[in-house]
């Protein structure tokens, strides 16, 4: 696969998890810590094999959960409503 198509395949493999990890966010707010806690044990198995561009997609999918633009905290407002 030429690199511009792995780099988009990359994007939307992250940007399908982030949807899904902001349904079960809605659901279940702590889940959005556990899937973070769960994306760095990932990364460093995965930086520990060597597999760097595995490991560079969980690095972001969890920088992505640490946002709380796409991740509320529970009872927060959004910034256009304060």
């Amino acid at each position: 696969m030429a690199t511009r198509d792995t780099e988009q395949l990359q994007m939307a493999v992250l940007e399908i998890a982030t949807c899904i990890a902001q349904a079960l966010h809605e659901t279940d707010a702590s889940a959005t810590q556990r899937m973070n806690f769960a994306a760095g044990m990932a990364y460093n198995r995965l930086k520990s094999r060597g597999d760097d561009a595995a490991a560079e997609m969980l690095y972001q999918f969890g920088r992505a959960l640490l946002n709380h633009d796409l991740f509320p905290e529970p009872g927060s407002k959004p910034e256009d409503e304060q």
